[in-house]
């Protein structure tokens, strides 16, 4: 049984991925650029390739004996010349499969209003002109990601904020995105095309902060809040997430799709248990006070 290989292996989504393959007794190979991370994290139990993307050598090296590979990197400038020289490598290399994490769908269609969602979209071209059998996965807004950061300032004593209150977003976890990811990785075959990954319900701010002000008895304002001003020489990830917050304010995230549920036959995980998972954690990992004798 060959490995699969996993980009992004040692961010937050590529670890999930990673150990849903080792849970199902799949070999993995990882490619990264830190691989004194990577063996932190994993251990013996995947084999680590060090290298980048821009080194074709590395790739080359990486890309030995395997049929099936994971395509992840961090949003950059660099995101189409990265992708694209793992791509090209792979079908050098004789890869069967390429299962990619790509943008939000709204990021991408239609084209020309995310730089972000541009670049994806140009990976996706170049990966349908090739004779690879591959798939797109676009996962809606992480509930890892803004979810995350909501509960932290509600629980700091801060409201919920939002450029518009009553924009819905079809949050996704990201525990659904790797099982989907695993899902297509080992199935016998896979559907063309990009595949729109939701949650099973658009939830807008105000939602959001009456779930928690049910969850933590005791009111939760909700609050419409501009973010500052682009500086002039953001970079590329400030410029993207700036356009994110836009499109998200004008009700393009709030989408929910059946995708999760045809392909895993379950529904995926909504906001309301994400948040008592939450929740239960922090209530976990709270420090108790001292008790006087």
């Amino acid at each position: 049984m060959s490995p699969i290989l996993v980009t992004g292996a040692t961010g937050r989504l590529g670890q999930l991925i990673v150990e849903r393959l080792l849970a199902q007794q799949r070999p993995v190979r990882v490619l990264t650029r830190r691989p004194d991370t990577a063996r932190k994290l994993f251990g013996a139990a995947v084999e680590v390739a060090s290298g980048a993307f821009a080194d074709r050598r590395s790739l080359e090296t990486a890309l030995r004996g395997i049929a099936t590979v994971l395509l992840l990197s961090p949003i950059g400038e660099r995101l189409v010349s990265d992708q694209t020289a793992v791509v090209d490598a792979a079908l050098a290399a004789g890869v069967r499969r390429i299962v990619k994490i790509s943008g939000s769908d709204w990021t991408i269609e239609p084209p020309g209003r995310s730089i972000s969602g541009d670049a994806h979209a140009a990976v996706e071209r170049h990966l349908g002109r090739l004779p690879l059998e591959h798939v797109s996965l676009r996962p809606n807004a992480w509930m890892q990601v803004s979810l995350a950061n909501t509960l932290r300032q509600v629980l700091a004593g801060g409201p919920v904020t939002a450029v518009n209150l009553d924009a819905g977003v079809g949050y996704i976890d990201a525990r659904d995105i790797a099982d989907v990811a695993v899902h297509l990785l080992l199935a016998d075959r896979i559907a063309g095309g990009p595949l729109n990954l939701t949650g099973p319900a658009a939830k807008t701010p105000r939602q959001i902060a009456d779930l928690l002000a049910t969850a933590l008895g005791r009111q939760v304002e909700a609050v419409e809040h501009q973010p500052p001003p682009l500086l002039p020489g953001a970079g590329f990830e400030q410029r993207a997430v700036a356009q994110f917050a836009t499109l998200i304010a004008a009700g393009h995230a709030a989408v929910a799709t059946d995708v999760v549920r045809s392909l895993l036959a379950r529904p995926p995980r909504s906001v309301e248990a994400f948040l008592s998972d939450q929740l239960s954690a922090e209530a976990v990992l709270a420090p108790t006070a001292d008790i006087a004798p």
